[in-house]
């Protein structure tokens, strides 16, 4: 597989211009991007919530950084919570087991992007399967992207938090 079939069929039928860059079988978004050879903050990286009522939420952001899912109840006033890998499958049922691409809207899914991710010239998303990543440049992002909701929800990752910042003393 290079790419999920409702994802192809979705970036088609929105004239959606891409390429694929290939790269070692990997199991997850930070890792695809070592792979590819491309900065993981360019990686969009979909991480799916669930509310207590049962609704789901994708949630967009750098393969480098963490979602704030308490940001994110914050601004939704909802209690979202991540969903488990193995309930995965039957929401992406053309996709290998997380390698789920970062467009919510064609599996029927809310999403918030992070504002982050709008900043970046050259983005990359998971295609469906685990050697193949989706590029767009920022103006083929924003179409993919339409007009979904977006703002600050994604934190430090582990290597760049706080406490691993160099400090002159």
């Amino acid at each position: 597989m290079s790419m999920a079939t409702k994802v192809g069929q979705f970036l088609a039928s929105h004239n959606i211009d891409f390429s694929l860059v290939k790269h070692r079988h990997t199991a997850s978004s930070f890792n695809s991007a070592l792979s590819a050879h491309v900065p993981s903050s360019q990686v969009a990286k979909a991480v799916i919530l669930r509310d207590i009522g049962g609704d789901y939420l994708m949630a967009v952001v750098p393969a480098n950084k963490h979602v704030l899912i308490g940001e994110i109840n914050r601004q939704t006033g909802k209690q979202y919570y991540l969903l488990a890998e193995h309930e995965l499958a039957t929401l992406f049922q053309d996709c290998e087991p997380g390698a789920i691409p970062s467009l919510g809207q064609i599996y029927g899914m809310d999403m918030l992007v992070d504002d982050m991710l709008f900043e970046q010239d050259q983005l990359f998303m998971e295609s469906g399967d685990h050697m193949n990543l989706i590029n767009l440049d920022k103006r083929q992002f924003g179409k993919a992207m339409g007009s979904l909701p977006h703002s600050h929800i994604s934190g430090y990752s582990f290597k760049e938090g706080p406490l691993f910042e160099r400090r002159d003393l």
